[in-house]
């Protein structure tokens, strides 16, 4: 393990080139503007009822889960030409979107996906912060049929109220070739092909795709068979309303991979953190706390599970922090556990850690309940931040101040995912965890 860094020696310390986090930055920050998977549904959700008479229960019946290639041309035959929005105007040209398209008087569907776990999913991979926790509200919008030769080229949705903040498109599991969607943001661009996902996908399955309204996207062509799917325009509500399904989405946030090869990539360098090092990760969702750490880990969501379970993979151990700030100084100091839980008030931190303000964190990592009682070591390190400490999970600690007169204030400590590098050759650092004990890979 590395060692506690002195702070009269600087070139204990391995501080991190900034451009060399980028990558490692860039992959949470900008993360790709959507989320895809697929999703179990129980059979009679893939039942589908259309038609002039669906509204006085006179309607034609599908199951898309296997529906015949005579009932998906029905349908397809059963659809209007699709248009889009240009100038505020509705436009078809079949040289720019060739597909079919019903409106939602035409037709009847039993899936509601308030009722699953897209809820959690959405707040989870693909919104952050505090938005994360708002309502979100599905307006079904349409239902589409790209049979063979159909594609939509490049376009944004059009926002249809302040509150809109993107589009869910579901993909039934009929047979077809082609028809991925193709997305465009910051000079980049993924590709998300519902086909194959659902050829490997369990029986019953829905292909979908979330993204934000601002995102150019594009239907490429279908190649054979019937793409159908429903799109929903996505609303932000005012309360929050939790997914109780226990239908479970298959997929991984698509920045998973790319942080996960950005950091093999630092590991494998001889020159990142060559005496070894500390990474830190500020918090990009809401979390509650009260007197423990020990639950956060397995509520990590999004940018920030994506960090706890790449790190795991590789090796290198995280733990959650409460990182805070000396109002007396410069300095900072952070707590694998709330310091209320440990204890001692605030005061007692910083009377022994007083003296040295370099800039440089503070580190009493390895707090336990076996040292409570005082502290006789001090261990000084610098934390290279990939992503900067955040309001958005928050302790409060009641502290005892100590001067001319003894006051007792509030302090705030900011939650973080904190990792400790090896130097090269040895980069694991993980620790066996005691039973009912916290992880503290540096005692």
């Amino acid at each position: 393990m590395p060692q506690s860094l002195s702070p009269t020696d600087p070139q204990a310390a391995s501080i991190a080139d900034p451009e060399t986090l980028k990558p490692l930055r860039d992959a949470i920050i900008y993360k790709p503007p959507y989320v895809s998977g697929t999703l179990p549904l129980p059979p009679d959700s893939h039942l589908l009822y259309y038609g002039s008479g669906v509204l006085d229960g006179h309607a034609r019946r599908i199951n898309l889960a296997n529906a015949s290639p005579q009932e998906l041309d029905d349908l397809a035959g059963a659809c209007q030409p699709a248009g889009f929005g240009l100038n505020h105007e509705n436009v078809y040209d079949e040289t720019y979107r060739k597909a079919g398209k019903m409106d939602t008087d035409t037709f009847s569907t039993p899936f509601v996906p308030e009722r699953t776990t897209l809820v959690d999913t959405l707040r989870s991979d693909l919104l952050e912060g505090l938005q994360s926790s708002n309502q979100i509200i599905f307006e079904l919008y349409k239902l589409n049929v790209y049979g063979k030769g159909s594609f939509f080229k490049a376009h944004q949705d059009t926002p249809r109220s302040t509150t809109m903040f993107g589009s869910l498109v579901l993909v039934f599991p009929t047979s077809h070739e082609g028809g991925a969607l193709v997305f465009r943001h910051r000079g980049e661009d993924w590709t998300v092909d519902s086909a194959k996902l659902l050829a490997t996908a369990p029986v019953h399955s829905v292909a979908f795709v979330a993204f934000f309204s601002d995102v150019q996207h594009e239907v490429s062509v279908v190649e054979s068979g019937h793409r159908v799917t429903l799109t929903y325009n996505l609303y932000f509500g005012d309360v929050d309303s939790p997914s109780s399904s226990p239908a479970v989405p298959l997929s991984a946030p698509p920045n998973e991979a790319i942080f996960k090869a950005a950091f093999e990539r630092l590991l494998a360098d001889p020159t990142f953190l060559p005496n070894g090092g500390t990474l830190g990760f500020g918090l990009r969702h809401v979390y509650p706390i009260k007197k423990t750490l020990r639950h956060i880990r397995s509520a990590f969501k999004g940018s920030d599970a994506v960090v706890w379970r790449v790190c795991q993979e590789l090796g290198v151990a995280p733990a959650p922090f409460l990182v805070y700030d000396d109002p007396d100084s410069d300095g900072i100091f952070m707590v694998n556990r709330p310091p209320d839980e440990l204890g001692g008030a605030i005061e007692t931190l910083t009377h022994h850690i007083g003296g040295y303000r370099t800039g440089k964190i503070i580190c009493l990592a390895g707090w336990n309940d076996y040292v409570k009682q005082e502290l006789d070591v001090e261990t000084y390190e610098h934390v290279n931040w990939v992503t900067d400490l955040t309001d958005l999970t928050q302790h409060e600690s009641t502290a005892a101040w100590y001067g001319n007169e003894t006051s007792v204030e509030h302090v705030y400590g900011k939650a973080c995912i904190i990792v400790r590098v090896g130097k090269p050759g040895e980069r694991q650092t993980t620790a066996e965890e005691t039973p009912g004990e916290p992880t503290n890979p540096w005692d």
